[in-house]
């Protein structure tokens, strides 16, 4: 979809969405809201998968609300995949990752990821920040498991393509979480060298006027800035940052974004003898995730305060967080159940609605009577093959047939028998077809039928319509319209050449249906093949015959 195609209040409207969520700001929740209602007003499916998307979206980045995250995200994808939309569609699929991620639910998670790939993957979102963001979170995945050297290629490749999108509204907060993300990976390997190149490219951005300043407080950014000028010594840098992070991180209530990066700053306080801003921490943090109410979430928490209580000698607070992640560990066991069901359902329902518009897919470009396609998926495959035989320089041949005398056969023997007979064409048309993956044909209407014959020389197109005329004859449907051969006979009308840049469908069609009127003057039953499309006394006697 295109936002630009829509009314000025709509477009509005979705300026001022995409400014707040660049910005964070708490209003994002309230302008989805109003975007989905404008979306209601104009009964427009598009519209509605778009702001449901964005809806989910802000509930993930500003709020603790998971439940209505996901709520918002389900309603996203099932009019998404109504319409098609397989940009915001594969945004959905990253967002359900990362939720069954939040879970601990890898195998899903992974899966989800690489449904979207698969969305990706035939369009030009290749090139776009959905691409790169699925893979930063596959990347993410490798991570979690430990195996950092694989989840470098992914945070690269992501890189690339996250940097090819400068429209995306969060285009530099991507970016800056791509330099995060890889100088983490670094730090874990204990690369010097490469986490400071990482920290570099941060600091590169941040020298951008066009870069917010506020992406510059996000708890990852102030995280890898604190924990990668600890590796390289420097120290009054680390200092700075540590000291901002853990003001914030000991008074802010947080959404499910931030989570596993305060877990680890706070290992990383411990690690390094700042235990007693971590006692702080975890009390705080305790709110946002009681929120969430996620049962891994928690259990990590306990176990969280486990090595904490541990390495304080809180025996007594120790002893109660062991029976917490006991707790949450049976609570997380009830969840998974439950997370399956859910992350099945969405499996079956999608699965329904792709199904569902698969066929009213095919119901709208195939022809009811015989199955052939119609002149809707003519146009369509139309367009895809004179782009390929222009961009090829290969020749395009498109051939008009129709049923000889077919009105009179109609007058003698009724409609349905008509109906019959044009079956019967159709079913060697479509033998024709099956045999030779470069050919294609739709039924035109009434007794017409037009193939499509690509990257074929005229011998080759001339014998394929000749193979079909004689099958055709080889039926013998009886035709008293017919006054010679009392059968039913075809004739058939082509052109062939390649393509010039602004030759279309229309061009071929002209000069098919000139030659199939040749035909009709001279003798029915006939193929004739030209190779212009103007007319001409000229291109009439040149033209191959059979």
């Amino acid at each position: 979809m295109n936002i630009k195609d829509y009314d000025l209040e709509v477009q509005a409207l979705n300026r001022e969405l995409l400014t707040a969520r660049a910005s964070m700001s708490g209003s994002y929740i309230a302008i989805c809201n109003r975007m989905i209602r404008k979306a209601k007003e104009v009964d427009d499916i598009p519209l509605l998968g778009y702001s449901y998307y964005y809806l989910a979206d802000a509930y993930y980045m500003v709020s603790t609300e998971y439940r209505k995250f996901n709520s918002s995200l389900l309603k996203a994808m099932e009019y998404l995949q109504m319409c098609g939309e397989n940009t915001f569609l594969a945004r959905c699929y990253n967002l359900l990752g990362i939720d069954a991620l939040s879970h601990g639910n890898f195998e899903i998670s992974l899966d989800f990821f690489m449904s979207g790939i698969r969305l990706c993957d035939g369009e030009d979102d290749k090139l776009s920040a959905a691409y790169g963001l699925l893979e930063y979170n596959i990347g993410q995945i490798y991570f979690e498991i430990g195996d950092y050297k694989k989840a470098i290629p992914y945070i690269r490749s992501a890189y690339k393509h996250i940097r090819r999108d400068k429209n995306d509204s969060l285009y530099f907060r991507n970016l800056l979480f791509c330099y995060c993300f890889q100088a983490d990976c670094y730090i874990q390997l204990d690369k010097p060298t490469s986490v400071r190149n990482c920290l570099l490219g941060i600091q590169k951005l941040e020298d951008d006027p066009n870069v917010k300043r506020e992406y510059f407080q996000d708890i990852p950014i102030l995280d890898i800035r604190m924990r990668g000028n600890y590796l390289l010594g420097n120290m009054e840098e680390f200092e700075k940052y540590s000291d901002i992070l853990s003001g914030i991180i000991q008074t802010n209530k947080f959404p499910l974004d931030c989570v596993e990066d305060i877990f680890g700053i706070c290992r990383f306080f411990m690690r390094i003898g700042r235990v007693d801003e971590v006692v702080y921490i975890v009390k705080n943090i305790e709110r946002s995730i009681n929120d969430m109410n996620i049962s891994y979430l928690k259990k990590k928490l306990a176990k969280l305060k486990c090595e904490l209580y541990s390495l304080i000698k809180d025996d007594k607070n120790k002893l109660k967080a062991l029976e917490e992640f006991y707790l949450y560990s049976l609570a997380q066991e009830k969840d998974s159940l439950v997370n399956y069901r859910f992350f099945t359902d969405i499996r079956t329902k999608l699965s329904a609605i792709e199904q569902e518009n698969f066929m009213l897919h095919k119901r709208a470009e195939t022809d009811s009577l015989t199955g052939l396609g119609n002149r809707y998926g003519l146009n369509k495959y139309a367009d895809e093959a004179f782009e390929r035989a222009y961009s090829e320089q290969s020749s395009l041949a498109v051939e008009i047939l129709d049923v000889d005398n077919f009105k009179k056969y109609n007058d003698t023997y009724g409609h349905q028998a008509g109906d019959v007979c044009l079956k019967k064409i159709a079913e060697a048309i479509a033998h024709k077809c099956a045999s030779n993956k470069n050919i294609h044909a739709f039924r035109y209407g009434g007794d017409e039928f037009v193939l499509i014959y690509e990257n074929m020389s005229d011998d080759e197109v001339m014998n394929h319509a000749m193979e079909l005329r004689d099958k055709v004859h080889d039926m013998k449907i009886e035709s008293k319209a017919q006054k010679d051969s009392k059968i039913v006979t075809i004739s058939q009308g082509i052109r062939n050449s390649i393509p010039r840049e602004a030759t279309k469908l229309w061009d071929y069609m002209y000069a098919a249906d000139n030659a199939l009127y040749e035909v009709k003057e001279h003798k029915k039953g006939e193929i004739v093949m030209l190779h212009k499309a103007v007319i001409s006394q000229e291109s009439l006697e040149e033209a191959q015959y059979s």
